[in-house]
């Protein structure tokens, strides 16, 4: 465990129109869990672009909040939303806060404001006067008033004069490349305009607060209704679910909350992809000759160094927090007891793992249970399975990029979203080899080499000469193995493998097509799918989580382990201060939280009534030893 002095460091008070200064946002120390990273890990987490571009860097520098004229970057301001600063002036020059980023849109012409996955990812943990950060847990967040919040700021910076020449104070300051007013107004107005798109595609009458969002069809919308530029494909998303933790992540066979992301093979990939894509990345839908696939402002270099960071991310540990007296010390009597009444009661479906030995990538069985048998609100898989959308632009291309079933004039969205990902894929393996190594490994022994002499047998065939007979493949895993003997990177490596063919396409179909796994026109014509389920997953690191249930409607721990009639209809959720007794974050009675009312649609707080019957005693027992996990 470290102890960094001062880490939160200063938030920006304004003494006059452009002139900040520093001060100490926090009197005490912020603890940081030893959850397996370097702190040059962290840093890479919290600030490493992913190509998720929203606006211009030095616009959003120089914004003010909507309604004042403080800067939007403000960290009293910002911390109200749920968002961590952290400084480090080498990985954060500008001073954002986690997870926002200094990134580049798809033509990478000036520095862009980004988002990556750890301003959703890290956890505050408030227990008295100390603060602990959580890497790759539940972050409190509030994506939906930070994006409303930001509309508003630009808007009234286009529309009153005074805040315009502030603003354009702040980009003189700054060195902006155009500063001439009516030139920074047109663009603020197109800006303001695709702000607005995408406030119109998610316009949602079930707030989200902090902590959740409605990840699925937030995506969906960005991929089918804004790249596709088909506004009908758009659907309210009325479904919000808390923030999924990483930990373990890389480990689970299938991801998502019901469960329909294969983690196997390019599926790492795939979902890093599909997340960026929902965050603001940019895809060009135009086909092009060379390279194949789409070309996108998507960072699959960063993607995959994230993706290795949270093979070594471990859950959080209790013991941890009592070392650093922080947490009260577990009852040791109290935690065996409980682990026998787990056994019985939720070990079937929450198996208990190693939180530092894992086993292989996606190899943890992740079970699913359908609607019926869980109870639990089903806004959210009903939502993704009955997700209807019109193909526009893409209908009658392969699925699969170069082969494959075409679209239809409908299909699923997932079969789309899955489509634009594997192009997005397609067009960066040359820019990433190493995208190869790490996704296939094994399968590269046992596949590509029959695929890559398919298909010059049909190029020989066609052009007159000579097929090879011999498909055997050759031992590719062990000529990986001696190419990194010889030091080669793991790019070399993979140009090497990719070199046996001389064509990317065939490379794509043994990478992407296959790990999608495309059945048939039937499939790709089909407009709802068969996965209206939920998943459970191990509940190491659990007790940090909350609130818990898919959609967060249950505030903590013990009221989950109540019939639901005695859970609470309505809490307050946007603060971080942690409950040790009940398990879970509590509101500190100031009255300016989020309060999220279970009676709304896609809040239910009903269903999972497993240990409900338990008496006191045991349910304490059961308590303590899931604080223990």
């Amino acid at each position: 465990m470290k102890v960094l002095d001062g880490v939160y460091g200063s938030f920006l008070s304004l003494l006059s129109v452009v002139s900040p200064v520093l001060a100490d946002a926090y009197d005490n120390d912020v603890v940081v869990v030893d959850q397996g990273w370097t702190d040059a890990d962290r840093a890479f987490f919290y600030f490493a672009p992913q190509g998720s571009p929203i606006l211009p860097l030095d616009y959003f520098m120089s914004l003010e909040q909507p309604g004042s004229d403080a800067p939007f970057l403000d960290r009293d301001y910002l911390r109200a939303m749920g968002l961590i600063f952290w400084d480090d002036p080498d990985a954060n020059p500008e001073g954002l806060p986690i997870g926002l980023t200094v990134d580049t849109g798809r033509l990478g012409s000036e520095p862009q404001l980004g988002m990556n996955c750890s301003a959703c990812h890290v956890t505050e943990v408030r227990v008295g006067s100390s603060v602990t950060l959580l890497d790759g847990g539940v972050s409190h967040f509030d994506f939906w008033t930070f994006m409303t919040d930001l509309e508003a700021a630009l808007t009234q910076t286009a529309q009153d004069e005074d805040r315009l020449a502030r603003f354009v104070d702040r980009l003189t300051e700054r060195e902006h490349l155009v500063t001439e007013p009516d030139q920074v107004l047109a663009r603020l107005r197109q800006i303001i305009a695709d702000r607005a798109q995408w406030q119109a595609r998610n316009h949602t009458e079930i707030m989200p607060g902090p902590g959740r969002v409605d990840a699925l069809n937030v995506i969906l919308n960005q991929v089918t209704a804004g790249m596709l530029e088909r506004p009908e494909n758009a659907r309210r998303p009325d479904a919000p679910v808390s923030y999924p933790v990483l930990w373990d992540a890389p480990y689970l066979e299938f991801v998502q909350y019901n469960g329909v992301v294969p983690n196997a093979g390019a599926g790492a990939i795939a979902r890093n992809v599909g997340q960026v894509l929902g965050v603001f990345g940019q895809v060009d839908l135009g086909q092009g000759m060379l390279p194949p696939g789409y070309n996108s402002s998507v960072n699959v270099t960063h993607l995959m160094a994230l993706e290795e960071r949270l093979q070594t991310l471990t859950s959080p540990a209790w013991e941890d927090f009592v070392a650093a007296g922080v947490l009260p010390a577990l009852d040791d009597d109290l935690v065996t007891a409980g682990a026998a009444i787990y056994q019985a009661e939720c070990a079937s479906c929450h198996a208990v793992i190693d939180r530092e030995n894992r086993g292989d990538l996606a190899s943890i069985p992740i079970q699913t249970f359908d609607l019926e048998t869980l109870g639990t609100d089903p806004s959210a898989a009903l939502s993704f399975a009955e997700r209807e959308v019109v193909t526009g632009p893409i209908e009658g291309r392969s699925v699969g990029i170069i082969g494959g079933p075409e679209f239809c004039d409908v299909s699923h969205g997932n079969a789309v979203l899955a489509h634009v990902v594997a192009g997005v894929m397609l067009n960066h393996i040359g820019d990433d080899g190493s995208a190869i190594v790490e996704a296939r490994g094994d399968a590269l022994g046992n596949s590509i080499h029959r695929r890559l002499v398919g298909l010059g047998n049909s190029i020989r065939s066609t052009l007159g000469f000579e097929v090879e007979d011999d498909v055997t493949p050759p031992d590719y895993n062990t000529m990986i193995d001696a190419l990194a003997a010889q030091g080669l990177s793991e790019d070399e490596i993979a140009a090497r493998l990719a070199a046996t063919s001389n064509d990317a396409s065939a490379l794509f179909d043994v990478l992407v097509r296959d790990h999608f796994d495309f059945h048939g026109s039937e499939e790709t014509c089909r407009i709802t799918l068969q996965t209206a389920q939920y998943r459970a997953r191990p509940l190491n690191g659990s007790w940090a989580t909350g609130p818990f249930l898919h959609n967060g409607s249950v505030p903590t721990l013990d009221a989950l382990l109540r019939p639901a009639a005695e859970r609470p209809t309505s809490f307050a959720v946007s603060d971080a201060r942690f409950d040790p007794e009940h398990v879970g974050f509590v509101e500190d009675g100031d009255g300016t939280d989020f309060v999220l009312d279970t009676t709304l649609p896609g809040n239910a707080n009903t269903g999972h009534e497993y240990g409900v019957d338990l008496g006191e005693e045991d349910r304490r027992a059961l308590l303590e030893y899931l604080k223990s996990l």
